[in-house]
């Protein structure tokens, strides 16, 4: 059993260690391998010259504490910039610079057991179109493809992925009933992402073929009882303080 198996559910480190450490950052997604997450969770859009970056918001506001946004911005320019979440840790983690995908590949790289989730941002789709995000995208995950899962929002991203040949897909939800929506399981997704606010009081769910993951969850007892109720997978902030309560 992996370190951050507990039991009937395993721990996915949503952005890293953002609980930490500034989120989306090679140092984050360290930390969280070091504490002992075997599964990570990373959000991709693209700069303005169309290169792959690590990074969840379409503003550049919160973490990097400048004005703009992801994708009107040249890589040189992001270069530039520290992800360090002024808001939060003040100038702790100034100088400490943001991730791209290439970067990505390359920590994945050098941590063999280790499975990415990878969230295409709705954001790049709607800037430059699904095609030319897959056309950048793809190429630079095909050494660590087995252990990249691609999931988004936009289901037709997934799909477009899928008639690439890229067979490990999650969607995530919007609602619970999507579930059963006929473009869902078209996909034949391995793993399917809610909000853990939005399943249904009393539900149950025991599908082995499209298991079921729950964001963003940093309290062991409602991790359990989430997992009681049939989640594979969940995906927290504070991914070390959970494996050290699930020993």
């Amino acid at each position: 059993m992996n370190k951050d198996d507990h039991g009937y559910f395993q721990w996915v480190a949503h952005r890293g260690y953002p609980s930490k450490y500034p989120e989306n950052t090679r140092l984050g997604f360290e930390k969280a391998i070091e504490s002992g997450a075997r599964r990570i969770e990373a959000d991709v859009q693209m700069s303005a010259d169309q290169v792959p970056v690590i990074f969840h918001d379409q503003t550049l506001t919160r973490l990097c504490g400048v004005k703009g946004t992801v994708h009107r911005a040249s890589k040189a320019h992001l270069d530039q910039l520290s992800a360090f979440e002024p808001s939060r840790f003040g100038n702790r983690f100034k100088g400490v610079r943001l991730m791209d995908l290439e970067d990505m590949v390359a920590l994945m790289g050098r941590n063999p057991e280790i499975e990415l989730y990878l969230e295409i941002k709705r954001i790049a789709l709607q800037a430059f179109g699904v095609n030319q995000v897959l056309d950048q995208l793809l190429p630079l995950i095909e050494p660590i493809k087995d252990r990249v899962i691609l999931i988004s929002f936009s289901v037709f991203a997934l799909k477009a992925a899928s008639s690439r040949g890229y067979l490990r897909l999650g969607p995530v939800l919007t609602r619970w009933s999507q579930l059963q929506q006929l473009s869902v399981l078209k996909l034949k997704p391995e793993v399917v992402f809610l909000n853990h606010r939005r399943f249904p009081i009393g539900a149950h769910y025991d599908n082995s073929n499209m298991k079921l993951a729950f964001y963003e969850i940093s309290d062991i007892r409602l991790a359990d009882r989430l997992a009681k109720r049939g989640a594979s997978f969940i995906e927290t902030d504070a991914i070390g303080e959970m494996i050290a309560a699930s020993v």
